[in-house]
């Protein structure tokens, strides 16, 4: 079948270490022809390592889409950039993976769907969460009702987010340190825990946050604590802690419970799901591989565009997940809930102000069975 044309827009972290591989893996179902990025010696460098003509390696991206042989494209700039590279591939009649979130704000990513409605396109959010394994691996186990009916969740994330950064991690970017969009990373990595979270239990219908003002220069909170409501009444709670690290196993995880049993996760590249349950049956710890989701996505991508399949990560449930964090960031602000479906309140949280001064603060074994 005949592999889709790709131009790659942005050569970032997310390129290199994510997008790259994937792509390495599906030479037979996508073929790499021109590279765009700001900085000249980087493209250069890239178009030779996958064999481009000089001709092929652009840093102004408009030029790259006046090529009649780009099928599609993958957009992978940074947050502020969302938007404005997205339009501009929609405008151009090509097919789009646009890198999460689809855009910084709510408007902006109605804006965008808004703007693919007008054309023919087809555009999926690069949101590897909905393809990760244990993700979907999870939500198999939800639906076929291995644990009941799901009840309530806890849902923790504690990261020492700039000592990742000093080491090499994503945040060491200065667009995720001195962020120009709302939120910061509680944004950035937000819409993944949303993501998920809608993923497994669909719609949040109500959403109450208390947030550690901080005076960092990447998140307006040090710690974020959530509780939500989703479909079915499910309720749960959600944190998010950027300067701290868990010293204890098994780490607090995410665990799912339900009216027969329970799901754990204790984290993404743990490589076992374990589920649990209320009567005389044995635990169970189910297999995965660890970080396919890139792969997964693009696998949907080429299956929507050659074959007629529906893709998975669409950029109404991309809108979806920035509505929520934004409630979150909002609520915390106001000290109220706030329904994240109502975007004429979830957007004021573009303007919260940030806080300049710190407070004061002080800073296992697993019996692994696998099903038959």
């Amino acid at each position: 079948m005949q592999r889709i044309k790709l131009g790659i827009i942005g050569l970032g972290l997310a390129w290199e270490r994510l997008h790259a591989p994937a792509l390495a893996r599906l030479k037979d179902k996508y073929e790499i022809v021109a590279v765009c990025d700001k900085d000249a010696t980087k493209v250069k460098e890239v178009a030779l390592f996958l064999g481009l003509p000089e001709e092929s390696a652009y840093t102004d991206y408009n030029k790259m889409l006046t090529r009649e042989d780009i099928e599609a494209v993958e957009s992978l700039v940074p947050i502020s950039e969302n938007f404005e590279t997205a339009a501009a591939v929609i405008r151009s009649r090509k097919h789009l993976i646009a890198e999460k979130p689809l855009a910084s704000t709510p408007e902006a990513a109605r804006a965008l769907i808004q703007l693919r409605d007008s054309t023919n396109v087809k555009v999926m959010v690069a949101e590897n969460i909905r393809y990760e394994e244990q993700n979907v691996l999870i939500k198999n186990l939800i639906t076929s009702g291995q644990i009941g009916n799901p009840i309530f969740f806890i849902d923790t994330h504690i990261v020492e987010y700039q000592q990742e950064s000093e080491r090499g991690g994503f945040g060491q970017t200065h667009w995720r340190q001195e962020p120009a969009y709302a939120g910061g990373v509680i944004m950035d990595s937000g819409v993944h825990h949303m993501a998920r979270m809608r993923y497994f239990f669909g719609n949040a219908l109500s959403v109450y946050a208390k947030g550690r003002p901080s005076g960092l220069s990447f998140a307006p909170y040090s710690c974020i604590n959530s509780l939500l409501n989703f479909d079915e009444n499910i309720t749960g709670h959600y944190s998010f802690f950027l300067v701290g690290k868990e010293t204890q196993a098994p780490l607090v995880g995410l665990r799912i419970f339900g009216t027969h049993g329970e799901i754990y996760l204790e984290e993404p590249n743990c490589g076992f799901v374990n589920i649990s349950y209320k009567d005389d049956r044995p635990s169970v710890a189910i297999s995965y591989t660890p970080g396919e989701g890139y792969y997964h996505e693009l696998e949907d991508f080429y299956a929507a565009l050659r074959l007629g399949g529906k893709i998975e990560s669409t950029p109404e449930k991309a809108m979806g997940d920035i509505e929520t964090v934004f409630a979150i960031i909002e609520s915390a602000r106001l000290g109220e809930a706030i329904d994240p479906r109502k975007s004429e309140r979830v957007t004021q949280a573009y303007v919260l102000p940030r806080v300049t001064s710190y407070p004061n603060s002080r800073t296992d074994s697993r019996t692994e069975n696998r099903l038959s």
